[in-house]
């Protein structure tokens, strides 16, 4: 048992470290294959965890000489596989978001309707381009069994979330660029659109009657 808990990123390396003996470069580059839009903390502060799992006895270290140089591979323990089993079996925590174009929309009164096009149109533009890498990773999963081929079926699990997810952001941009589309400016249509901003605000109203309780 670890002295203090481990953090997400934590019990996420021992996760790719369960299949499969890592150096730490190799680390990041598994990380940078669609786990970093899922958890976008992945790779800070990556050598210190490491370090921290091989204090905890989570992982072992030994060195590996290619050519001239030698680099050092980490492998979990059995000690690391119990607690990363252990981990599994607590409740999740509830899911986040971290999304600074909509941050750009709260605060778009502070600067011009402009601002706010391009930050729809720049939002839509990532979007798209996060669903077309994980389209290839599903692509490639699909013929190869990817890098675990063993865990392909929880990989569909999560790339078929990833894909709706951008597919709701464009979608979602594309809707607030129609919304915005009469908007003069960032501050008025706050009173001058009032029947339009009820409108906008109709879904979550809708939902919140749909979870009441029959009567």
């Amino acid at each position: 048992m670890a002295d203090r808990e481990l953090s997400t990123t934590g019990y996420l390396i021992l996760g790719l470290l369960a299949d499969h003996d890592w150096s730490a470069y190799q680390l990041a580059e598994q990380l940078g294959r669609g786990v970093a839009e899922l958890w976008p903390s992945a790779d800070r502060g990556r050598y210190a965890v490491l370090n921290r799992l091989s204090e905890e006895g989570f992982v072992q270290t030994r060195q590996e000489r290619t050519g001239k140089r030698a680099r050092t591979i980490y492998s979990i323990t059995a000690a690391g596989r119990e607690a990363l089993a252990a981990w599994l079996s607590t409740p999740v925590r509830p899911p986040t978001l971290e999304f600074e174009g909509m941050v750009r929309v709260l605060l778009a009164d502070q600067g011009s309707v402009e601002d706010l096009r391009r930050t729809l149109a720049q939002t839509k533009e990532r979007a798209l381009a996060n669903r077309e890498m994980f389209a290839r990773y599903a692509a490639y999963i699909s013929v190869t069994g990817g890098t675990f081929p063993e865990r392909r079926h929880l990989f569909a699990l999560a790339n078929t979330f990833m894909i709706g997810h951008y597919e709701h952001i464009v979608a979602w941009a594309d809707w607030a660029e129609d919304q915005i589309a009469s908007w003069p400016d960032t501050v008025t249509p706050a009173t001058t659109h009032g029947d339009q901003v009820r409108e906008m605000l109709a879904p979550g109203r809708d939902a919140l009657q749909g979870d009441a309780p029959e009567a």
